[in-house]
């Protein structure tokens, strides 16, 4: 019984006919105050494609021409490449700097398609309290707390990085990375800086941080739209925990129509600190 149940669910899906995948674009693209506009053009893949390294290299969108502007100046980003990351190409600017208080509309053409996307850079949070907190005298993994004062008279949204001297190669968001204050606008809000993965694909088990490591803390201020994509995304990463299923949750593009990802703007303020 058990070898013809095999056999008739091998002749099912042999004769399964799937719908044919059109790719879309996938924009990852941000830019922060005081730095250049940074900006990775790749396509999306079906679920039932083969990935190998050819299929990354068709991937990587690398012939678009792709340009910003706040309104009054606008640049021709320039294709880059850093063998230290993956996509290894990206389009990156080099005479538009992020300005607080301005917005920047991303405008990217390949193909004989045009599409535009718009962010904004708001005023950088600060923390009040940053400190450590050990469970006794003899450990050596720390929690991070943070604790700072939300702006009553708008609302506001949040995402938190952290990055170990010489043990991470980039900021890293941390566990649930965004913050919305929905639920405690105008208060002093209180929460633990939960160190996450460097990817999404592997979500981090260890969450603390290790006595005597250097740690650099970066807290971002965020618009909706730019705060709606990282939530939803994380939603999604964190309660389904695996890249290629689903929980049926649209996770929310501000990239336009036709388009997958993101084009954020971050007003960021920055802390170091030692673990002790």
């Amino acid at each position: 019984m058990f070898f013809l149940l095999l056999t008739a669910c091998e002749d099912e899906a042999g004769d399964l006919k799937l719908p044919a995948y059109e790719p879309k674009l996938v924009i990852d693209g941000q830019i922060e105050q005081g730095k250049y506009a940074q900006v990775t053009l790749t396509k999306s893949a079906s679920y039932f494609a083969d990935i190998d390294s050819a299929a990354l290299r068709e991937a990587l969108v690398s012939t678009a021409k792709v340009s910003i502007s706040d309104g009054e100046k606008s640049e021709v980003l320039t294709l880059t490449k850093n063998s230290d990351k993956f996509p290894s190409y990206y389009y990156k600017g080099t005479e538009l700097v992020g300005e607080v208080g301005k917005t920047y509309t991303l405008t990217v053409e390949t193909q004989g398609q045009v599409y535009q996307a718009e962010t904004s850079i708001l005023e950088p949070p600060k923390f009040d309290n940053l400190s450590f907190e050990f469970d006794s005298p003899e450990d050596t993994l720390a929690l991070l707390g943070a604790e700072f004062t939300d702006n009553a008279e708008e609302e506001n949204y949040y995402r938190i990085f952290t990055y170990r001297e010489n043990k991470d190669v980039k900021y890293v968001p941390m566990y649930l990375s965004t913050l919305g204050d929905k639920y405690f606008n105008g208060e002093t809000f209180s929460l633990n800086i939960l160190r996450g993965s460097q990817s999404l694909t592997e979500i981090a088990d260890d969450i603390y941080f290790t006595k005597g490591d250097t740690i650099r803390v970066k807290f971002c201020s965020l618009d909706k739209a730019h705060f709606d994509f990282w939530r939803t995304l994380e939603r999604e990463a964190y309660s389904v925990g695996n890249p290629f299923t689903s929980s049926g949750n649209e996770i929310l593009s501000n990239t336009g129509e036709g388009t997958l990802g993101v084009w954020g703007g971050y007003g960021a303020t920055y802390y170091q600190l030692i673990v002790k």
